[in-house]
């Protein structure tokens, strides 16, 4: 019975300190708005009035024109956008980075309490995969690399330390 607290007792610490920790990022560092780059984004391109082509303009090059000034004007903002959410996903992985081996690292103190140790260390390593899916496309491949294996050497140290306990 002991054991079987212990574990959802792990488990809920993982799930809470994880929403807490995405949460909190949310709160303090919000993620760019698309509306805060680009006017409401339309599938549908809005016909230009015939009284405002210029010259001798058919309705259709009119309608062309009309086409070609929105698609501009939507390139305009949308690269912009783009690059901020880039910025926004490499910091965002480096703070999950961080935040998840300072988890794993007060994991390592928390031995005597196996729940809560559990609960951390889980939290840490979804935290580290949630940084990872994020910021995949924006953060250098050795960056990545190194927190990898950071995690992985810090982890199996955990392990092992673990086990070396329990005999």
């Amino acid at each position: 019975m002991g054991h079987a607290i212990n574990v959802i007792f792990g488990i809920a610490i993982a799930i809470i300190v994880y929403l807490v920790i995405i949460l909190g990022i949310k709160a303090f560092y919000p993620e760019p708005e698309y509306l805060d780059f680009c006017e409401e984004y339309r599938d549908v391109i809005s016909p230009l009035a015939i009284e405002e082509c210029e010259g001798n303009l058919t309705v259709q090059e009119c309608r062309t024109l009309a086409r070609e000034k929105e698609i501009d004007n939507r390139d305009n903002c949308h690269k912009p956008y783009q690059k901020a959410r880039e910025s926004y996903n490499r910091n965002l992985f480096l703070i999950t980075m961080i935040i998840g081996l300072i988890l794993i690292v007060t994991s390592l103190f928390t031995l005597g309490m196996i729940n809560i140790s559990s609960g951390l260390i889980m939290a840490s390593v979804v935290l580290i995969v949630y940084g990872f899916i994020r910021g995949w496309d924006s953060a250098n491949d050795i960056l990545k690399f190194v927190f990898a294996l950071a995690d992985a050497v810090i982890i199996i140290a955990f392990a092992v330390m673990l086990n070396k306990r329990k005999k």
